[in-house]
């Protein structure tokens, strides 16, 4: 069977990883026809229209894979000029759904860690409306819907339905801020009462933080906002030993866009030596979607087979090997 997916790469070592991550799909036996698109532009304006073009590229096949797009400077001030979150913007990617799971050999506190964070993408501070009321006063606007509220609470709930997960936890700071948080926590709650299969748990932001450190085994579907997903879900990635168990899924009416969310390592640019797991695992989770889950078990396997034996990693994981060393020894494994 063959597929037809969006490739949108960004710069940087992103540019070295990715042929690797397509050896190992193709030599796993999967046929995909790409619709690349690179989003390098050396100015923002050129890095808007190719954002355009991947957009385009994406709603046409209803799926892509993403690697961490390089914000140019020159852009309009706010988080609407950060590529990923304009992406996000333009093809109403409302949920972001973070896997965190424990790769066995990869060094952490937490083996076999295994919890799904549910992140709110269209509002919140993301919104980037900012002004300056008067000179050294900046007033940043937090925007909560109830529309949008409502529609990712049902994600949530559905999405925890779906993969048969125990209980759902709501993050917030209702506690202050009684009027945004407020409105969401209530929403939350009033959509709870239709899944009664999935018990609501509600935890304070930074009570989730500590409780996350302290054992983070307690929860399963964390569900919270722009801003608490963001931070949660790069701590999260943390206790499961960083970027190499990291994997990004957003969602759309009609469209998804599975992606690396690390990639940001300009002093290993040029140097071969970028680790290839960060784009390479968020595939295993996209092909098990387009019904290749055999491949993607084989995948997953030869990659859990290389963290393991420990002989052939890249520098970050504490080995010496290239990029191209380590996809090979992928390969090799499946």
């Amino acid at each position: 069977m063959k597929h037809e997916i969006a490739l949108i790469v960004g710069s940087g070592i992103n540019q070295e990883i990715t042929p690797e991550v397509q050896r190992v799909i193709e030599a796993a036996g999967v046929t995909i026809r790409w619709k690349r698109v690179d989003v390098v532009g050396p100015d923002y304006a050129t890095a808007a229209a190719q954002l355009e073009e991947a957009a385009a590229a994406a709603e046409a096949a209803g799926l892509g894979l993403k690697t961490r797009l390089m914000t140019p400077s020159g852009g309009p001030v706010g988080a609407s000029s950060n590529l990923n979150v304009a992406l996000r913007r333009r093809l109403g990617l409302f949920a972001g759904v973070r896997a965190i799971r424990s790769l066995p050999g990869v060094s952490t506190r937490f083996p076999d860690l295994d919890l799904l964070i549910i992140r709110e993408n269209s509002e919140d501070i993301y919104k980037g409306i900012e002004h300056e009321i008067v000179p050294g006063v900046i007033e940043s606007i937090k925007v909560v819907t109830r529309e949008a509220s409502e529609r990712i609470a049902r994600f949530a709930f559905e999405t925890a339905l779906y993969l048969e997960r125990s209980h759902l936890a709501f993050i917030h700071k209702a506690n202050i801020m009684k009027l945004s948080d407020g409105l969401f926590l209530s929403v939350v709650q009033e959509v709870a009462e239709e899944y009664p299969q999935v018990p609501l748990r509600t935890v304070i932001v930074d009570a989730a933080c500590m409780q996350l450190v302290l054992d983070p085994y307690q929860f399963d579907v964390l569900l919270m906002g722009n801003l608490y997903g963001d931070v949660l879900s790069s701590l999260c990635n943390g206790l499961t030993g960083g970027i190499s168990s990291s994997l990004g899924i957003d969602i759309g009416d009609g469209v998804r866009i599975y992606e690396a969310v690390h990639g940001d390592a300009p002093e290993l640019d040029g140097l071969g030596v970028a680790n290839p797991l960060p784009l390479l695992t968020p595939v295993v989770d996209l092909l098990h979607y387009i019904d290749e889950g055999t491949a993607a078990e084989r995948i997953g396997a030869a990659i859990e087979a290389v963290t393991v034996s420990g002989s052939v990693l890249t520098g970050d994981l504490g080995g010496t090997a290239s990029t191209v060393e380590m996809t090979d020894a992928i390969i090799e494994a499946l």
